[in-house]
């Protein structure tokens, strides 16, 4: 699913939307300690929540500055979505030899 991140046990987005919708309202604050790739913070921003997240590995920390629209670099590096497999964009030199060799 388009929404996913690297990371183990992300939990999908239409299911906190469910949570946040039934034990929050709109202004209030939504607290996840646990907060991986910030799934939790998107969805409170997205229902006009506020939220705090907490989270210990850098790498998850990274995914969520960039979901959350928060920065663009950290660290000099750009924040950019990982490419799944198959995105990944092969070399236009590799195309051209595939479109060659099934002749």
């Amino acid at each position: 699913m388009e929404e996913y991140e690297n990371h183990p046990t992300q939990k999908p987005v239409a299911l906190l939307e469910r949570i946040i919708r039934a034990s929050s309202n709109p202004g209030s604050v939504v607290l996840d300690p646990f907060s991986g790739t910030f799934t939790t913070s998107f969805v409170a921003k997205k229902l006009g929540r506020k939220s705090i997240g907490i989270e210990i590995e850098e790498a998850y920390v990274k995914i969520g500055l960039r979901r959350l629209q928060i920065l663009t670099h950290y660290r000099d590096e750009e924040l950019k979505r990982e490419l799944r497999s198959y995105e990944k964009k092969e070399n236009p030199a590799q195309q051209i030899l595939m479109l060659f060799e099934g002749d």
